[in-house]
């Protein structure tokens, strides 16, 4: 079945929509796919993971109880504390895997691992069928940001394993996107920049304005570059009004962000589109037909109320090696199911994906996400892009300092004024009063992927 469903989207079928037949479905239409997708999925994931056949078997259910989309609470929440313990038991692929050794050697693909930031690593064994299903999704996401034939993209990335970089490559290959692969170091990603001319580039939102001050250091200016779109992946980047300005006014593009997870939801699942751009807050696409989407409280996991924010579950019907069950991935959001203003009628997460519950921090009784932090400092130009908050214990208390770096030296004078400025936008955001630490320019760590900001020294109890 999945075969037939990638058959249908390798090529666009007109000049807005790669897949109007699935991205511009009714609501009706959606649960249909949704319900017959499901319906095969789950017997073979009973069958092939023993991971998954014993939560059925705790919960007393079988696949069959589970018939429609209303049905599905009845199975319990999957979360990464449970896959890590599985592996940890069962190494070193665990049994939530549906994939075994024999379809492995015969049409096996890539292995992909999470980071480890969060929990235990787990890795996942992905076939050739995954490859293509991969392709037609993204290239699905990447469609609607007005990707096309004839352009070029420069993918900033040292080509390890990571899900966001690989899908994307694939699906350029299917679009007829020239890929000029930049697994190097960044002097050499400049000289691509200048010699080939790319109309795309490929990054983390942190490492894209690292590239840009790159660039400004010899001499160069990337508002005046070729590039006319900056994809993001890995961090949060459109949701957060000021990260999003500052990437578009460096690069004089237009930003868009891929979203997912490694475990669920690797190729392209949500995206933003060309037309929700010029929308405030800016919304991004879940693929419904390839997954189904619920949120629920962050503390019983029970459905929230239609409208309400929760955390992120999915469950994966669109891949041979790693189709999830209810997988917690994780992430606050709320979902308008109204008809976007580019035709597309799956849900949309108003603001994106900024706050990760394992990322949620508890600084003297209070929630903090790293993100409302980023778009404070994102939102004062003096600042460069970097940041830190760093956590210590006191005594009893918690000592919250935010490290950040101007983008010019700047005089004793001005400083005392910046972090006056900074420590009182804090204060109005956050209810919490930072130390403010203004360090030189340049002198915060820099990264390709994944930027680390987070420095909690604690003391645990």
């Amino acid at each position: 079945m999945l075969e037939r469903f990638a058959r249908a989207m390798r090529e666009p079928a007109t000049k807005r929509h790669w897949a109007p037949q699935f991205e511009c479905a009714s609501r009706e239409r959606i649960r249909d796919i949704q319900h017959e997708k499901l319906a095969a999925m789950l017997p073979y994931l009973y069958e092939h993971s023993a991971f998954y056949r014993a939560k059925f078997k705790a919960a007393k259910l079988k696949p069959a109880d589970i018939k429609t989309l209303a049905d599905l609470p009845k199975f319990p929440v999957t979360t990464k504390d449970e896959m890590a313990r599985d592996v940890a038991a069962n190494r070193p692929w665990g049994t939530y895997t549906p994939i075994d050794d024999k379809t492995w050697r015969r049409r096996g693909w890539i292995i992909f691992s999470t980071s480890g930031t969060t929990a235990t690593p787990r890795s996942f064994r992905y076939t050739a069928l995954d490859a293509e299903l991969w392709a037609t999704t993204s290239a699905r996401a990447l469609y609607a940001m007005g990707v096309r034939a004839g352009d070029s993209a420069l993918t900033c990335t040292n080509y390890n394993p990571h899900v966001f970089f690989w899908s994307i490559h694939h699906a350029f290959n299917l679009m007829n996107v020239a890929v000029v692969p930049g697994g190097v170091p960044t002097e050499r990603r400049l000289q691509m920049l200048d010699l080939y001319r790319p109309t795309i580039l490929v990054a983390t939102p942190s490492y894209s304005l690292h590239l840009a001050g790159a660039m400004r250091e010899v001499g160069a200016d990337p508002a005046a570059n070729s590039i006319k779109k900056v994809i993001c992946g890995g961090e949060p980047a459109s949701g957060i009004a000021s990260t999003r300005r500052r990437i578009e006014e460096t690069w004089n593009a237009e930003l868009h962000d891929i979203y997912g997870c490694t475990e669920a939801v690797p190729a392209g699942w949500a995206f933003t589109c060309r037309e929700g751009l010029k929308r405030d807050p800016v919304a991004t696409h879940v693929q419904e037909d390839l997954q189904i989407w619920e949120l629920v409280d962050p503390d019983t996991f029970e459905p929230v109320s239609p409208g309400e924010r929760g955390l992120t579950v999915v469950t994966n019907l669109n891949s041979e090696g790693s189709p999830q069950l209810r997988f917690l991935v994780g992430d606050f959001a709320t979902f308008d199911y109204g008809k976007c203003v580019c035709g597309r009628t799956f849900a949309r997460a108003h603001g994106g994906f900024n706050g990760r519950a394992d990322d949620m921090l508890n600084i003297r009784g209070l929630k903090l996400f790293p993100s409302v932090v980023e778009g404070i400092v994102r939102g004062f130009d003096t600042l460069g892009n970097e940041f830190q908050i760093v956590l210590e214990t006191e005594g009893v208390m918690d000592a919250f300092t935010i490290v950040v770096e101007t983008s010019a030296p700047i005089d004793d004078t001005y400083a005392r004024e910046l972090r006056a400025r900074l420590e009182a936008e804090v204060i109005r955001q956050c209810e919490l009063r930072p130390r403010i630490q203004i360090a030189a320019p340049g002198t915060l760590p820099r990264t390709e992927f994944k930027a680390r900001r987070v420095i909690d020294r604690r003391r645990t109890l």
